[in-house]
């Protein structure tokens, strides 16, 4: 099967002349540039002393030079492994040892290496000093090689090939111990196909715009089905309102990806301004991490005038959504908005025990990177994923999300694992016991809450506690609220029952989900 470094040279023979990427920072490259870039990468990243192999973490904020280095690493035969830019500097210090332990060939002839650019840089030497052992190499995301020649390394033939890991992203684990998974050419090449087949407008020239960060699932997703299809892809280094609109205005953009508190933002942004934008190139909008809100979809249908789709997907899973809402199952007047839609092609969905959603799929999934036992944990005896998640599927085939097996908690689009958290609250001084649950929130879907439990009678210090968890956990993994218990409550065995401390804030609703 193909490869991404294939589809990249197809396109430069057939839409040399068209604009691939843009960013924020001025940079722009056609096709065929594209494909010369990435040769040059390849070459750059060779002459530091990278090789076949060798798992090479990437911090940086979206550009195209983040796109560039990636693909360089990918041709040169490295695998690079995406690292989130918001995370802690403990966190990332965690990841890059994890990814150092990935295996051979980790370990250039100079050393390891990180990829990273000056937003990020403090970050990272934050964290290589966490590590034991030698501190990898900084290297920025054009290596000085690339640009001054140097030999184009041979092609890695075995890493250019469908089943073939190209990118490692990461998750966190339901015990906070950090997972990585394997992206292969084959799921993002099977993804761009499936939107291609159901996005007409999806054509050389199309007008793309993503402030998703390419760290995640589906920014690489959006990167794949713009190359693929021949669109420009302008990628934005983060999310502001205002900003936004402006570019989806002044770049006649036609399609995007957003997550709903996004979507949101950006439809507030518009009923805010005394003269309203043109967006009337906007052709569709798709969302996904959550469901949106009948109400807000109502309010952005009405304010944007686009289409909207739902996709359902994960990383272990992949960018190929599991399911999808199309949008004229968006009207109201259908009765699916509450759905995540029906499964995708090359899916196959059922409901398991305790109604957990399970699938298995066309392209074959590569599990946790060199964790064989996590990667068991997840399949049954038949081969199907535990996505984790509850569900029912009805006489039409829609699936719907009604809870998760698994206490994950989705806030803005990006994932907190509860464990991880109340390891991190329960080495505060003066805390004894804590769990840590989503509770519903306008804006982000869900935040993160924490039940605690004092240590002794001394009063806890609520301002004391967040600040500690400020100083070791991202942002998006702080609790935004605290309550003060005497205990918390358990079942027979002794096992803290969530499902009653949820439900006072989840009342009214019909799923505990957002």
């Amino acid at each position: 099967m193909l490869s991404l470094i294939h589809v990249i040279e197809w396109r430069a023979r057939v839409t040399p002349g068209h604009v691939a990427l843009s960013d924020h920072l001025g940079g722009q490259l056609t096709y065929a540039e594209l494909a010369k870039e990435v040769e040059r990468s390849a070459a750059g990243f060779a002459a530091a002393g990278l090789g076949p192999g060798d798992v090479v973490p990437i911090v940086a904020r979206n550009q195209v030079g983040w796109v560039t280095a990636m693909f360089g690493l990918v041709r040169l035969g490295a695998l690079p492994a995406a690292v989130n830019w918001r995370l802690a500097p403990g966190e990332v210090t965690a990841l890059l040892a994890l990814m150092r332990a990935g295996g051979s060939g980790t370990s250039g002839p100079r050393g390891p290496a990180v990829l990273t650019d000056a937003d990020c840089e403090p970050l990272v030497k934050q964290a290589v000093a966490g590590l034991p052992g030698a501190e990898p190499r900084l290297l920025g995301l054009v290596p000085d090689g690339g640009l001054a020649g140097g030999a184009v390394p041979p092609r890695p033939a075995e890493r250019l090939r469908g089943p073939a890991p190209f990118l490692l992203l990461h998750t966190s684990g339901t015990t906070g111990r950090p997972k990585l998974v394997p992206q292969t050419h084959e799921m993002l090449i099977s993804a761009a196909t499936f939107m291609k087949l159901e996005v007409p407008e999806a054509v050389p020239g199309t007008r793309h715009l993503s402030a998703l960060p390419l760290f995640h699932v589906a920014g690489q997703a959006n990167l794949a089905y713009s190359l693929f299809t021949g669109g420009h892809l302008h990628v934005l280094g983060g999310f502001e309102p205002a900003g936004f609109v402006d570019e989806l205005a002044a770049r006649r953009v036609q399609l995007t990806q957003l997550v709903p508190p996004l979507i949101g933002a950006v439809t507030a942004e518009v009923l805010g301004r005394a003269v309203r934008p043109d967006l009337s190139a906007l052709t569709e909008i798709v969302y996904g991490a959550s469901p949106i809100h009948p109400d807000l979809l109502e309010r952005a249908v009405r304010t944007l005038g686009c289409r909207f789709r739902q996709n359902y997907a994960s990383s272990e899973t992949g960018p190929l959504p599991i399911s999808s809402l199309s949008p004229e199952d968006h009207d109201p007047g259908r009765g699916k908005l509450a759905t995540a839609g029906r499964p995708s092609l090359g899916w196959e969905v059922r409901t398991g025990e305790y109604g957990e959603i399970q699938v298995r799929g066309a392209t074959p999934l590569p599990g946790y990177w060199n964790d064989p036992e996590a990667t068991a944990a997840t399949l049954t005896a038949d081969g199907f994923y535990r996505t984790g998640d509850v569900g029912t599927i009805d006489a039409d085939g829609y699936l719907t999300i009604v809870d998760r097996l698994k206490d994950m908690i989705i806030t803005g689009g990006e994932n907190v694992y509860p464990a991880e958290v109340e390891t991190v609250l329960a080495r505060c001084p003066g805390v004894a016991e804590v769990a840590v649950i989503g509770v519903p929130d306008q804006r982000w879907g869900e935040t993160v809450h924490a039940v605690v439990v004092p240590d002794g009678d001394a009063a806890l210090d609520q301002d004391a506690l967040l600040t500690w968890a400020r100083e070791r956990l991202a942002g998006f993994k702080c609790p935004t609220g605290i309550t003060v218990a005497a205990g918390l409550p358990r079942n027979a065995t002794g096992k803290v029952l969530k499902s009653v401390l949820r439900d006072p804030h989840w009342a009214g609703r019909d799923r505990q989900v957002s």
